[in-house]
């Protein structure tokens, strides 16, 4: 199994990734500089691509050799499997039949071997390889600089480690995006795809410790898979996801941290605020320019305070992507990732641990999962009670509550049958998609006052604003009714996680 880590690299920094490696580890194969042809393969309908594999043949000086890879099950963990080949052709015994070249690559490779960290008996072995070129697909081109660590032997946690030393010294960006899929996506002329978080599925016996490793893994996950969709912008849902995936991963932190009292998980709870802060406006500005705005416009599609907002709008969710974007490319983002995965990997929370804590975290997690998602369940009835007469800041505080209690539910689900988690989590959903809805709105209100700050002595916004709160208003943007019901289904669902 493969373990490698991607870090993207500003061109002209090549010379200081050599030098702080050479701060910090250290270097036990020097240096080789040497030029990578690859040509990758597969059929037109993307067989390979669409089974999780990857097919390439490399020329290294005059040797060819064949790799194929597949996904992983681990963050950065992947299958790989090579063999020297004739030529550039694949040889799969009598299996290449309706293989086409789908892409290709050229890039020199500046390649070294460290150990890390220097200062242990028992140091990791660590392959960097500095990679600047180039994918080619259909008359596009599209540059890479990139540096790829990879495990030869020793503990992952390592890997991250070292990545997140450098990334302190030189400005570099985590990276997940293998370049066969950039390759794709060139080919394709496609943006990259967004992520949902995935199911968690746990064995009845699993820990309270395994449990909160493979919880805050699938968070990560998620985060990082999400990222290079979030950049490219032409998807929302990028954007959208990473955002979610940043929230599970403070809840986690949140659930976690009564049991696991470790210093670190404050900072990284406080850091995955920050990274979630820094995804809002781009996301605020998307809800509003795709599903608050639009059944105004179809109605009015030439008013002028409604063509304002629009325009308006769109200004304003390019500077929030922006923002976003300087957050990703922030060496404090890029540290913030590395050393949460490494402390993950390596279970930096036992050097605090108590020996009657870690009795704890060794029994069963369904030991305590019952008693938080009680814990949870109460205090969203404690922020619904009197539900008829909550005001909107109430409410807000009540959808809090919800979601933190979803989140939770959707960590521990896989504990329990799923005929007993489908109730309660459609009630609980129903829920939260009208309070969502709700907030939307006041978002949207807000978002239409900077709007009309922005226009100065123009009073289209203004216009524009009145015409798409009272629409909402009066077509019952979500009816009292609506609400009640749904706050009635969701107290009469039974919590799947009682007998």
């Amino acid at each position: 199994m493969e373990i490698e880590l991607k870090l993207t690299v500003y061109p002209g920094d090549v010379p200081a990734i050599l030098r702080a490696v050479g701060d910090v580890a250290s270097v036990v194969q020097p240096p080789a500089v040497r030029r990578l042809e690859s040509r990758y393969y597969d059929t037109t309908c993307r067989k390979l691509k669409s089974s999780g594999m990857t097919l390439r043949v490399r020329r290294v000086g005059q040797r060819f050799i064949q790799t194929v890879k597949t996904e992983g099950d681990g963050l950065f963990a992947r299958g790989e499997w090579e063999k020297p080949v004739a030529s550039f052709a694949p040889e799969l015994d009598g299996h290449a039949d309706g293989l086409r070249e789908a892409f290709v690559t050229d890039i020199e490779r500046n390649r070294l071997v460290a150990c890390f960290p220097a200062w242990r008996a028992d140091p990791s072995r660590i392959e960097l390889a500095i990679d600047t070129g180039v994918i080619r697909a259909g008359g596009r081109e599209l540059p890479v600089n990139e540096v790829e660590l990879e495990l030869i032997d020793g503990a992952a946690a390592d890997l991250f480690d070292l990545g997140a030393r450098l990334a302190e010294l030189v400005p570099l960006r985590l990276s997940i995006d293998a370049k066969s899929a950039r390759g794709y996506r060139l080919a394709e002329d496609t943006p990259p795809p967004s992520v949902k978080a995935e199911r968690l599925e746990f064995p009845d016996d699993i820990t309270l410790e395994d449990g909160m490793r493979e919880s805050l893994r699938a968070c990560i996950r998620q985060w990082l898979a999400n990222q290079a969709s979030a950049f490219d912008g032409r998807d929302p849902e990028g954007v959208h996801q990473m955002r979610v995936a940043l929230r599970r991963l403070r809840s986690a932190i949140n659930f976690f941290r009564d049991f696991i009292p470790d210093p670190p998980l404050e900072e990284f709870r406080d850091q995955s605020k920050w990274a979630a802060g820094s995804l809002g406006p781009a996301r605020d500005w998307d809800v509003f320019l795709l599903e608050t705005l639009p059944p105004v416009m179809e109605l009015w599609p030439e008013h002028r305070g409604l063509r304002a907002l629009h325009d308006g709008a769109r200004r304003m969710r390019d500077e929030g992507y922006t923002e976003a974007r300087v957050a990703m490319s922030s060496p404090a983002y890029t540290v913030f990732a590395l050393r949460l995965a490494g402390w993950v990997e390596r279970r930096g929370w036992r050097s605090g641990l108590s020996e009657e804590a870690m009795k704890a975290v060794k029994r069963p997690m369904t030991e305590h999962a019952g008693g938080l998602l009680d814990r949870l369940y109460h205090q969203a009835l404690d922020a619904g009670a009197d539900f008829e007469s909550l005001d909107a800041e109430a409410k807000h505080k009540l959808r809090i509550a919800l979601k933190k209690l979803r989140y939770a539910g959707e960590f521990f689900r896989g504990l329990y049958p799923r005929k007993d988690v489908k109730k309660f989590r459609d009630a609980l959903t129903d829920m939260l998609d009208l309070l969502g809805k709700l907030n939307d709105l006041t978002v949207a209100q807000g978002l239409c006052g900077k709007l009309m700050e922005a226009a100065d002595d123009d009073e289209a916004p203004a216009s524009g604003t009145a015409t798409l709160v009272t629409f909402h208003e009066q077509r019952g943007h979500v009816s009292d009714k609506a609400l009640s019901k749904a706050w009635a289904d969701l107290r009469g669902a039974d919590p799947f996680w009682r007998d």
